[in-house]
């Protein structure tokens, strides 16, 4: 065993909670995210509550609630009141953006090779601004904005990480050009939360919406907007509605508590609770391995990659530049969908993207899995 196999030792010990791992090689966490087992105890426990008993006790689901907002705000070093429960990365940046206080004729820049989730959140649900869709890909992000910017631009949206080639944008720098013009920043984070270190409060980031389905490890239905607290004041309050206000009981509904003066307004009603905790139990599992370990594994797995196939004279579509994501997407010299057929035969699987293969191994993938991988690609 190498330093680095034993450096990640404990990482891959954690391995026995994906049971995917007993039936494929599975390096596709940009795609969907397998259930861990705790996740899948999560639902199962909130399903034995509501067969035995059709609901939790009042006071149990508001203790849970808080718990879970404190553990999703754990993963980014958010505040909880930051943090409000979505169902979906296509809901969170919804709420994101017509909360923005725009204006007729203001203007929303967006990056156009997105995913489109995001193109037709912002094409069909801004119909009073100007919105422009410009490349990033390969660009420096302050000389893109700069081009486009006069008073009129007020937000500029992005993919943290691009789904396809898995290039990551430095938001840094981008948020303190976009701070000093009075511009908000909207980010997609499907593609890195779970797979990097990601910190709110160093990045200073206005808005990141996310998903579970994908490197969180599911399952979809549920999901996070994390909200800046010092834009409280300033939202227009859109997408509230009743369990966006502070309940103690429900014994008087006429009482109309008021809303939170915070991210948590923005949840309607009764939230997907079974998705809410199986995603919850899933951050609980990069917690405690810690994101910082995490991250370093996921790279560790995409650099040997990475080294692998420009030996066998494929492209390599990521670019290498800092920083990273868990994504490396390749173009293989003869037709890709070949490769991908082969792999999926050996139940290795991938992503099948533009003619390319789509890698995204998580924490606990392993060396030897990697060299399956290329038993397969090499015959």
């Amino acid at each position: 065993m190498n330093c680095s196999n034993l450096k990640f030792q404990d990482l891959t010990l954690t391995r026995s909670l994906f049971p995917i791992t007993n039936e494929l090689i599975y390096f596709n966490h940009a795609g969907t995210g397998p259930l861990s087992t705790p996740a899948k105890k999560a639902i199962d426990d909130c399903i034995a509550v509501f067969a035995a008993r059709a609901e939790f006790k009042v006071e149990d689901y508001f203790a849970q609630v808080k718990n879970w907002r404190a553990v999703v705000a754990r993963l980014i070093n958010a505040a909880p009141e930051e943090i409000t429960f979505v169902h979906n990365t296509s809901e969170a940046l919804y709420i994101a953006l017509v909360n923005i206080p725009l204006k007729d004729g203001d203007k929303v820049l967006v990056m156009d090779e997105v995913f489109p989730a995001i193109r037709y959140i912002v094409q069909y649900n801004l119909p009073q601004v100007k919105k422009l869709f410009v490349p990033f890909l390969g660009r420096d992000p302050i000389e893109v904005v700069k081009k486009n910017f006069d008073k009129k631009l007020k937000v500029v949206v992005l993919e943290l990480v691009h789904y396809l080639t898995g290039e990551m944008i430095d938001l840094k720098p981008l948020i303190e050009f976009c701070r000093e013009k009075g511009i908000y920043l909207v980010i997609d984070g499907i593609q890195a939360i779970g797979a990097v270190d990601f910190d709110v409060k160093e990045t200073g980031v206005d808005f990141l919406a996310c998903g579970a389905g994908k490197w969180l490890f599911g399952p979809t239905g549920a999901g996070f907007l994390y909200v800046n607290k010092r834009h409280f004041r300033i939202l227009k309050g859109l997408h509230a509605g009743w369990l966006g206000a502070e309940w103690s009981g429900f014994e008087d509904c006429q009482i109309s508590p008021p809303l939170y003066p915070d991210a948590r307004m923005f949840e309607l009603g009764s939230r997907n609770i079974i998705g809410i905790s199986a995603l919850v139990a899933n951050i609980n599992i990069l917690l405690k391995c810690g994101m910082r370990s995490v991250q370093e594994k996921i790279m560790s797995l995409k650099n040997d990659l990475g080294q692998r196939f420009l030996a066998m004279k494929y492209e390599i579509v990521t670019p290498f530049e800092s920083p990273q994501s868990g994504i490396l997407t390749v173009r293989p010299p003869r037709n890709a969908k070949d490769a991908f057929d082969r792999l999926r035969k050996a139940d290795i699987v991938v992503s099948l993207r533009s003619n390319c293969l789509r890698f995204s191994p998580h924490f606990y993938n392993t060396e030897e899995e990697i060299e399956e991988i290329f038993k397969v690609i090499s015959y």
